[in-house]
């Protein structure tokens, strides 16, 4: 795992808003099911993600190494139908230009600045933790009702006058007829 590929995924997360609202909605089910009370769940980042599929939502969320979250707390995931899987990576970083050895030497191998010195590459051991998390749990919040400004609308009401007119294929031919 790249350093500059995790800054990219979090630009592209913050120029989509359903992006934002997607990753808030998956926090929302972690927060429902507890899982922060298992140790270092609330430890991770999010480097990859959300990947928003028919039925799934998937997020990947990394761990420095020596704070691998509680199995314990992937458990209850699974049991709530969400799909849980860990690997083990190693994250690649820039290390800190501190003292001269940090650096590498000035020999503009990488064409963007020829004769100055850039940071020497670090590999961190990280944990890679993705999540599966079913859409209808990120559904289930919007469902019910949507507020417009000051107003409450209840979208189930909306969804039941439209099945209360499938019925009547008189009134939708005559309006076709009418336009």
């Amino acid at each position: 795992m790249d350093q500059n590929y995790i800054i990219d995924t979090l630009k592209n997360n913050i120029n989509r808003s359903s992006a934002l609202d997607t990753l808030m909605d998956v926090e929302r089910v972690l927060d429902n099911l507890n899982l922060y009370a298992y140790k270092n769940w609330i430890e991770g980042e999010i480097v990859e993600g959300p990947h928003i599929d028919r039925y799934w939502v998937t997020v990947t969320i990394m761990y420095p190494y020596k704070l691998m979250p509680d199995p314990e707390g992937a458990l209850r995931l699974t049991q709530n139908d969400c799909k849980v899987y860990y690997a083990k990576d190693e994250l690649i970083t820039a290390a800190k230009l501190i003292e001269p050895e940090d650096s590498d030497s000035p020999d503009g191998a990488d064409g963007r600045r020829p004769g100055q010195a850039r940071a020497k590459k670090l590999k961190r051991p990280v944990w890679l933790v993705t999540l599966e998390v079913p859409r209808k749990f990120m559904d289930g919040f919007a469902d019910a009702q949507l507020g417009v400004q000051d107003q409450s609308i209840d979208t189930d009401a909306v969804e039941a006058a439209y099945d209360d007119g499938l019925g009547d294929d008189d009134a939708i031919q005559a309006d076709a007829r009418a336009t």
